[in-house]
């Protein structure tokens, strides 16, 4: 019932900025103008070590930023460590 009410709210435009998780960017269905991934690692307690997001969650989470029926543009910025920037650079831009 959260996730409907908050969920309705974002599209009526009532809540302008939302903070999720990145298990919630799987379940909703809803387009932002900009998402911003703070971080491409999450801590696994049964290794005791932060590990990457599989490249699916990151690209399930850009995919929020801009849908054509609702936005003209949109925007995804991810914020890493810089030994990883080169790797989400080079996937993202080059083909």
């Amino acid at each position: 019932r959260d996730r409907k009410v908050t969920e309705e709210l974002f599209c009526e435009g009532k809540i302008l900025v939302l903070i999720s998780t990145s298990t919630l960017a799987w379940g909703v269905n809803f387009p932002a103008h900009l998402v911003i991934i703070k971080g491409t690692e999450y801590y696994d307690g049964a290794l005791k070590r932060y590990v990457d997001f599989p490249i699916t969650d990151v690209l399930q989470m850009m995919g929020r930023a801009g849908r054509p029926q609702f936005d003209t543009e949109a925007r995804a910025v991810i914020m890493v460590h810089e030994p990883k920037k080169n790797f989400y650079r080079r996937f993202i831009y080059e083909p």
